[in-house]
């Protein structure tokens, strides 16, 4: 829910179906055909339309994602093939996955290779990309390498939310949402002239739901087992997975006849319970040298710790028992069925994790003749404090904490002009990012970790903290020459000059707070404290050549290079080696796409259909994979080549249909799955096949002096690895949601109701999980939202 600001960008829109480009049409002439009108994006930086940009794009308007039910930002996902969510925290930290490009890192410093920008502000970590949908004029999704024109690290693509701004009328509207697990949803917006040079905008927005998980504790767990050392942590075994989020944006705006200037102010926080994980029990596999080369489910007979090349018992993992319980984890415990939204967990809370938010910015806008200057200046500020249980069961083991603080200051300035054969950006950019850190494992008193380590009756933590400072300048600039009346040349590029300072340290910390990561008096060391500096020149860039036959049809082909910075490791103090000074700092990643495509209007206008292929050379792919209880990241080569396509059509007036596709083949190349062990794998949260579709119906005729719609739309992902080792255990199953509504608006579209249901098949379906096999023998697995069915109703004026 971070909101902040970005240039005007034309001309408000409303997104007909799915991705790459759906929208619905504008109003016809009574005499003419129904068309879709033209969709106008800013995917270049200036006003276009959607037809006429040579980049695979997907744009939905705010009111279209109202009327499909998005409610998270990170749901466009399951709007546009080819792009998918990875996270941890059980789903509460999440970031973007576009066609097979992603970062999983639970390091609350690293960035993300997919950029996500709020209003021309960029988010500079991976847990401020999960934040409400509210008063938005459009999102934009931009796939492949965007690094030319968008300042930061855009190597997978860009995922663009563009905010309504103040207008020059007044104008305001309200929704509500009654929903499942007693959900309230609000959100509420008034804007106007407050002279005839200024004008105003505020918007609010409010959501908050009961648990989905009941916590059952202590049911799973072997008949007589002792769940802790003596004494049970209190509070204990609350419901989890529930949301309380509250969000504002306030906006000034003065506009003369050449200059507009815009302040933007814009909080929010979030109200979480503990991470929302369930387990399963898995068996770690080993070969001939006690390297865990896979890992397995548990059947319901399943009575060995480990299986080694023979496939015999194994027991040879620290901590491990001689053997298990047919079917259980490590400790004898056997989770509930997630189908039934149960856990069995002693460590959590219904309210304890924490985000906030504050940003504010500065644009500032000029008009030229034949050209128009743009400034933004951003700050943001992040905090977060999150624990989760780390086995996810009723014995007391360990649980993790991490709290963050970022903050970070943009400035952009551009100029961009258009004569009749030229269309030209230049411009400079700043970012300054301070990142603080601290994660690591609690050990509460009377815990079995706190017990090995000496500290039965006090507790410890377990603490890594850190701090990265990055600092990075770059200048950039395009040019789309019309060198042939049917023929455009596109050339652009950047230069980054890049320096960054890290601090490392590890240690054993005074447990104070039994749900808190502590940072206060050190007890001892746990791995060697490191500190870097560095500073880097990278470069990105762009050439592309386009022909257009006719008006209705755009061919292009180009070559994109991008780049993501290079970073550090923070591994976690799990009990294993700790990383040689050399593999802490890791390499920047370099992509290099070459992408075909073609967009086409059909049926006098009643239909598009696009479509791309594309091929992903990788230079030192930032792979993340984890291992034991941390992870740690990798640079390896890959490469991937795939597909898309998109159909939307309204073969009759009220009648809106959208399809759309995405294949693609992803291989990260010599990855170290184990010591000394290296394979082929496929990059993580990356489903080779995706699919959506959508279509609604307004009835011709009016119901109660309205319009009556009734839509029903569905997206497939197959399978794919949340874990970068792609072990058997590490695999989530494909699956397929549908959702479907009906939507009531009078006569004067000002007031609105309607109904929906979410999967409404009430398909259960993992989305994140963490391989702990060689640590309780059971994998940490979240799950995606059961059925959701809710009543809406809303007002606008203008």
């Amino acid at each position: 829910m971070k909101s902040i600001s970005m240039f005007r960008a034309g001309v408000a829109f409303a997104a007909l179906a799915l991705p790459l480009g759906t929208a619905a049409a504008q109003d016809a002439q009574p005499e003419a055909p129904e068309t879709f009108g033209e969709i106008v994006v800013t995917a270049q930086r200036r006003a276009q339309s959607l037809q006429d940009v040579g980049i695979s794009v997907a744009a939905f308007a705010g009111e279209e994602l109202k009327s499909l039910g998005v409610e998270s930002s990170l749901e466009i996902a399951r709007l546009t093939p080819g792009v998918h969510i990875s996270g941890n925290v059980g789903g509460q930290n999440s970031q973007f996955t576009i066609r097979g490009v992603t970062q999983n890192d639970f390091n609350d410093a690293i960035e993300a290779p997919v950029a996500v920008y709020v209003d021309d502000g960029y988010i500079p970590n991976l847990q401020g990309q999960t934040f409400g949908l509210f008063d938005l004029e459009r999102v934009e999704v931009l796939k492949g390498p965007q690094g030319t024109l968008f300042g930061r690290n855009a190597t997978g693509g860009l995922v663009h939310y563009v905010i309504k701004k103040p207008s020059d009328t007044l104008e305001g509207s309200i929704d509500g949402t009654y929903g499942r697990f007693n959900q309230v949803r609000v959100e509420a917006a008034i804007g106007g002239p407050l002279s005839e040079t200024v004008s105003a905008r505020v918007s609010v927005f409010y959501n908050r739901h009961d648990e989905i998980w009941k916590n059952i504790y202590p049911s799973g767990a072997a008949a007589g087992a002792p769940l802790n050392l003596g004494q049970e942590v209190s509070p204990c075994c609350e419901g989890e997975w529930n949301d309380d989020t509250l969000a504002g944006r306030a906006q000034l705006q003065f506009k003369s006849d050449r200059l507009t200037v815009r302040l933007v102010g814009a909080a929010a926080r979030q109200h979480l319970s503990t991470g929302p994980y369930t387990q399963a029990a898995t068996v770690p596999v080993v070969d001939s040298l006690g390297r865990v080369i896979n890992a397995i489910y548990a059947g319901p007979n399943e009575t060995r710790v480990g299986i080694d090349h023979n496939g015999n018992n194994y027991t040879a993992f620290a901590g491990a028992p001689a053997t298990r319980l047919p079917g259980a984890d490590w400790f004898g415990f056997i989770a509930p069925d997630p189908s039934k939204r149960l856990v069995s967990k002693d460590f959590a809370q219904s309210d304890l994790n924490r985000t906030e938010s504050w940003n504010g910015a500065l644009h500032l806008d000029y008009e030229f003749d034949g050209a128009t200057l743009v400034s933004i200046s951003d700050y943001k500020k992040f905090t977060k404090n999150f624990s989760m249980d780390v086995e996810a069961s009723p014995l007391s083991l360990v649980e993790y904490g991490t709290k963050a603080d970022t903050r970070s200051f943009t400035q952009e300035i551009r100029l961009t002009g258009s004569s009749d054969t030229l269309d030209w950006t230049v411009g400079a950019y700043y970012l300054d990012i301070d990142a603080k850190s601290s994660n690591g494992f609690l050990a509460p008193a009377y815990s079995i970790y706190s017990s090995l380590l000496g500290a039965t009756t006090t507790g410890i933590d377990l603490v890594n903290t850190f701090r990265l400072k990055t600092q990075s300048g770059s200048i950039f600039g395009q040019v789309e020459y019309k060198f042939a009346p049917q023929w455009t040349f596109i050339v652009g590029g950047r230069l980054i000059r890049e320096h960054q300072e890290y601090d490392f340290a590890s240690n054993g910390i005074v447990d104070e707070d039994p749900y808190r990561i502590d940072t206060g008096t050190i007890l001892f060391p746990l791995q060697p404290s490191f500190a870097d500096k560095r500073t880097k020149t990278l470069w990105a860039g762009k050439a592309q050549i386009e022909f257009r036959p006719n008006d209705d049809l755009l061919l292009y082909a180009g070559i994109n290079r991008g780049v993501k910075g290079g970073s550090y490791n923070a591994k976690l103090p799990d009990g294993t080696p700790p990383l040689d000074p050399s593999d802490i700092p890791y390499k920047p990643e370099v992509l290099l796409s070459y992408e075909g495509g073609f967009k086409s209007t059909l049926m006098d206008g009643r239909a598009t259909f696009n479509g791309s292929v594309y091929y992903y050379d990788y230079s030192n792919y930032q792979a993340f994979t984890f291992s034991n209880v941390s992870g740690f990241v990798q640079n390896r080569d890959g490469r991937t080549y795939g597909a898309e396509a998109d159909v939307a059509l309204r073969p009759t007036p009220g009648l809106e249909i959208g399809l759309a596709a995405s294949v693609f083949n992803a291989r990260v190349k010599n990855v170290q799955i184990a010591p000394g062990v290296f394979e082929t794998v496929r990059p993580t949260f990356a489903p080779q096949t995706q699919l959506s579709g959508r279509i609604s119906y307004e009835l011709p005729t009016d119901v109660f002096g309205g319009a009556l719609t009734i839509g029903v739309d569905g997206n497939y992902s197959s399978s794919f690895y949340h874990n970068i080792r792609n072990f058997d255990a590490n695999k989530i199953n494909g699956y397929a949601l549908f959702n479907a509504r009906v939507s009531w608006t009078d006569a004067s579209e000002a007031y609105r109701i309607s109904a929906f249901v979410n999967n409404f098949t009430n398909k259960t379906y993992k989305t994140v999980g963490y391989d702990l096999s060689t640590l309780c023998g059971c994998t940490e697995e979240s799950y995606g939202r059961p059925r959701w069915w809710g009543l809406s109703m809303g007002y606008s004026f203008r």
